[in-house]
């Protein structure tokens, strides 16, 4: 039986590596994204409901992109039903039983 054998050559560059692989993504756990990042009425939030001052802080982490929805949200996500008017949007049930 033949023994698998590894060398490693940190000089050996074969072509550059994406930054986007050292990106993130943003789940629904807690408040991560409504009264979060997205509180429409706040005062530190812009006209589109964005907080500001959490994106500033976002920035500073250097972050390539940013993926959202992202994590197990998206296993019931349809892009469909975020688009158009908030009141027209429908309300949907995700697997850990909210609305």
């Amino acid at each position: 039986m033949k023994k698998a054998r590894m060398t490693i050559d940190k000089d050996y560059k074969i072509a550059e590596i994406d930054k986007r692989i050292y990106g993130s993504f943003v789940e629904h756990l807690g408040r991560a994204v409504y009264d979060g990042l997205y509180q429409p009425g706040n005062p530190k939030s812009d006209e589109d409901g964005f907080r500001k001052d959490v994106i500033e802080l976002v920035k500073e982490l250097n972050v390539p992109i940013i993926r959202y929805p992202g994590g197990n949200f998206v296993s019931n996500y349809f892009w469909e039903d975020g688009v158009g008017p908030v009141e027209n949007r429908p309300d949907v049930w995700n697997w850990l039983g909210e609305v």
